[in-house]
């Protein structure tokens, strides 16, 4: 826009030195009308609104007389006319730009969020989460708040006092990114009011790259799954002889395995019929619905691949939105869906996401409710090669972390470790073959894959005996685990057939 403005102000300059020349004053002059052309143009291209185009013309024109009228003043010529529309066109600037200001202030007022004001997210950049002590309002910072021009809405509605304190009295904070450390500074101040202020950041899926498809096939099996006998991960943890064992079981229920992820296409021709209600039913990323499958395809259906929900009698699977079609999720979009999950009684939660970080508070709160409603939470280790110390949520208190490992059940060479943690197991990771958003099927690696593999066995697990604990669960996950060469590192690697024999056996 600065270029266009440049271009009329020199047309008007040569135009003004071809009415003062006496030679070449016709050049001058042709040049100058040949940059108006050029100006129009561009700033028709540069301008989407006819106010905003009118006021900058009539500001370039303005400037542009004035400089004439010096011109004109200069070789001793009549300079009056010219300064005079050069003044108005400026004054008629001035007032189309404040009108315009006017008018979008009265279009767009600040918002005050409260219980009837949801805050304008659109106009803010930044977002940090507030929880205040157990007896205070939201009130009694507003103050404070509004100061920074922040708005701001409870967290998490639907939880109550009762249910958890914490989670209760959280509250998402909308501030300007310059302003948010001066504010977060000045909240902690604030120790009479104010228990924790912590930044809502974004969390982003991390993806190896996919090594070549992996094709041998296993000799022997069971379910007519088509896919079934190229998934080297079944086989690896023992999936097919849970198959047999499972063939003639009733379970005492079906498990409920929510994934916490892009959301999954509840449409897919492998697990339709394990999806159960639940509010992320589409998945534009793909990310979820290839977790998805590896935790609940329906097995034994004739139709694509395989998981260990034998004939889909054992385990729903249900989607919750805890990252976006980008794969991008803030830390309290995820916890809303631990939150959402648990209320929809979920027996166990599988989270194949994360980021570097120290355990954020408000995920922590999530998880602690979610293990106190008797909700067994699985998350992924992480892929950067590093100690899922510092991964978060595979770090919070309670959770059973899930490194990976490749064909030859080494360390997958992208796998975090997670002997520094106080569950730590491991599963396939590595070229696992799973459904593809919109129909179809794809391989993917990571431990966002080896997570779901623990998840569906979980699952099962749940769905023999109902009332099996969180604790029980990983004695046994950890007892019946084969050793492997990365053991000391990544933890044991579950064998399906021997932790479901456990369960049905009741040791």
């Amino acid at each position: 826009m600065l270029f266009t403005g440049l271009i009329t102000v020199s047309a008007f300059l040569l135009i003004g030195l071809g009415a003062t020349r006496k030679t070449k004053g016709a050049l001058f002059m042709t040049g100058g009308f040949l940059l108006f052309v050029i100006g129009a143009v561009l700033h028709v291209q540069s301008f989407s609104g006819f106010v905003p185009l009118a006021a900058a013309v009539s500001a370039e024109a303005g400037i542009g007389f004035l400089l004439m009228a010096g011109l004109m003043s200069r070789h001793e010529k009549n300079a009056r006319p010219f300064f005079m529309i050069g003044a108005t066109s400026l004054f008629v600037a001035v007032l189309m730009f404040a009108g315009t200001k006017l008018i979008a202030g009265y279009s767009n007022p600040p918002v005050v969020a409260g219980e009837n004001n949801p805050p304008v997210v659109a106009s803010q950049d930044h977002s940090i989460l507030v929880e205040l002590g157990e007896d205070d309002t939201i009130g009694e910072i507003e103050s404070t708040l509004s100061s920074f021009d922040a708005t701001w809405e409870e967290a998490f509605p639907t939880v109550s006092m009762d249910e958890d304190a914490d989670l209760a009295q959280l509250y998402i904070v909308y501030v300007a990114k310059r302003d948010s450390e001066k504010l977060m500074r000045e909240l902690r101040t604030d120790v009479e009011n104010i228990d924790n202020v912590e930044v809502n950041f974004i969390v982003e899926l991390d993806i190896p790259s996919k090594g070549p498809l992996h094709l041998s096939g296993h000799a022997s099996i069971l379910e007519n799954d088509p896919l079934a006998s190229k998934q080297w991960a079944l086989e690896a943890i023992q999936g097919h002889e849970v198959h047999r064992m499972l063939h003639d079981v009733n379970p005492a229920k079906k498990a409920r395995v929510a994934i916490l992820d892009t959301g999954v296409d509840a449409g897919h021709e492998d697990v339709s019929s394990a999806f159960t209600t639940s509010p992320a039913t589409m998945d534009l990323h793909g990310h979820g619905s290839h977790c998805a499958g590896i935790a609940g395809a329906s097995t034994n259906n004739g139709i694509g691949i395989a998981s260990l929900n034998w004939e889909g009698r054992f385990i729903e699977i249900a989607g919750y939105q805890a990252l976006n079609e980008q794969g991008f999720g803030s830390i309290e979009m995820i916890s809303q869906a631990i939150i959402d999950a648990t209320k929809d009684g979920s027996d166990v939660i599988s989270m194949s996401l994360g980021a570097k970080s120290a355990a954020p508070k408000v995920i922590s709160d999530a998880v602690a409710y979610a293990r106190r409603n008797d909700v067994i939470v699985i998350a992924s280790a992480g892929n950067a090669n590093e100690d899922a110390i510092d991964h978060m949520p595979s770090n919070v208190k309670g959770v059973i972390v899930v490194s990976a490992v490749d064909e030859n059940l080494r360390k997958a060479t992208f796998s975090n470790t997670n002997m520094s943690l106080a569950r730590p197991i491991t599963a396939p990771g590595v070229n696992i073959l799973s459904l593809k958003t919109g129909g179809g099927y794809v391989q993917m690696s990571g431990t966002s894959m080896s997570t779901p593999v623990v998840s569906g066995l979980v699952g099962i697990m749940r769905s023999l005996n109902p009332s099996i604990s969180e604790d029980d669960v990983y004695k046994i996950l950890e007892n019946t685990g084969r050793n492997v060469r990365d053991t000391s590192k990544i933890g044991k690697l579950i064998d399906a057939e021997a932790a479901v024999s456990a369960v049905l056996s009741g040791s």
